[in-house]
């Protein structure tokens, strides 16, 4: 597959699976975490703070070391694959949170446990397969719901009330503990007033990640709420469409109302499901002419839903809208004709050209040939 991908799809990244990583070495781990009692604690820091490849490097060498794992066969293999795993080497990749296939596990684990069985018949298996989605439709549709009311924030600040009002509940609630999270670091301000620097405050006796220090690196936040730029070396926005520790850390310095809309990706808020036809980074794409084919979709699907909506109140809007769409398809259809007649005319005036070309060249090696032959006789 690690040679097969690059070549069939040359513009794919390939990254193995973080959970599968683990589950592959769980059970050395297990002997690992009941031997050193701290080990688990840290290893597990190092795999998900969000760290810069040499701080990252630099971390796994001080855990080896403090461990006498050096010579160890598997952390070495985990050492020799760290590229393909750890998303400190893939940071300028957006992956929206994702650093496993567990979504499609999920899924396969969901039909596998209450809805399919292996001995079904393919008619049953489709049948089971749709109860399934409407299952999970449903389930969304709950959740979306409860993710309209917005949710009591923790602080007055203008920014934590514009979060708490666009995102949806479970990933406000991931930003609110981000919040709480970044004020282990504090701000350094410097010789430039929008640039900033955000180091990790270590204090004794903190439990769990809080009271490891070997993160020294000191991150350049970039903080200018006039101009609307937030941007940190991490380069976890880029990454997952979220602020990262060191960014949401200015916000409590600065003070800001909220954060830029450019910032706040359509995909986690609340909304996301009235215009379905974004892209995987909410980027525009762009058509042949050089205008937006994401904003033409956008329109014409809303211009859509306003006709069939309209078209619904009474049978004469609806056999108007009937009448109009259909003759409209069949002029959308004969100037796709007309199109394709040019297209095809262009083609063989080309076939005919490459032909004659063909027929030229195919005479002159013959005269060449027999030219060639009289001399030789």
């Amino acid at each position: 597959m690690a040679k097969a991908i690059p070549q069939s799809f040359p513009n794919t990244v390939h990254k193995l699976c973080h959970w599968h990583i683990m589950k592959k070495y769980r059970e050395y781990l297990a002997l690992l975490y009941k031997k050193y009692k701290t080990f688990k604690e840290e290893f597990t820091a190092i795999l998900n703070w969000p760290l810069m490849p040499t701080e990252f490097e630099d971390a796994w060498a001080e855990l080896v070391h403090k461990y006498n794992l050096e010579n160890d066969q598997m952390m070495m293999q985990l050492w020799s694959d760290r590229k393909m795993w750890i998303s400190a080497y893939y940071k300028n990749i957006f992956s929206a949170r994702m650093t496993s296939t567990q979504r499609s596990e999920s899924m396969n684990h969901v039909l596998k446990k209450g809805f399919v069985k292996g001995t079904q018949s393919l008619h049953k298996f489709a049948r089971r397969v749709n109860a399934c989605i409407q299952t999970r439709m449903q389930k969304e549709n709950e959740q979306t719901m409860t993710s309209m009311t917005n949710p009591v924030t923790k602080t007055t600040y203008g920014y934590e009330e514009d979060m708490s009002i666009k995102y949806t509940r479970a990933v406000y609630t991931e930003m609110r503990n981000r919040m709480r999270k970044a004020t282990l670091f504090r701000v350094k301000c410097t010789a430039e007033p929008t640039k900033y620097l955000a180091y990790y405050h270590n204090k004794p006796d903190h439990d769990d990640e809080e009271r490891f220090s070997w993160s020294k690196h000191e991150f350049q936040v970039v903080a200018d709420p006039e101009n609307e730029i937030y941007e940190c070396e991490c380069k976890l926005w880029t990454h997952t469409g979220l602020f990262c520790l060191h960014i949401i850390n200015i916000p409590d310095y600065l003070k800001p109302d909220k954060f830029p809309n450019k910032y706040i990706l359509k995909r986690y808020t609340k909304t996301a499901k009235s215009q379905p036809t974004f892209d995987t980074r909410d980027y525009n794409t762009t058509a042949s002419d050089g205008s937006s084919r994401l904003s033409k979709q956008d329109i014409l699907l809303q211009l859509n839903l306003m006709v069939n909506k309209k078209a619904m109140r009474c049978d004469q809007q609806y056999d108007r809208a009937y009448y109009v769409l259909k003759r409209l398809m069949e002029e959308l259809d004969a100037i796709h004709s007309a199109n394709q007649v040019d297209a095809n005319e262009r083609m063989a005036e080309e076939d005919a050209e490459i032909e004659d070309d063909l027929h030229y060249y195919a005479a002159e090696m013959l005269n060449a040939a027999t030219e060639a032959n009289q001399q030789a006789g």
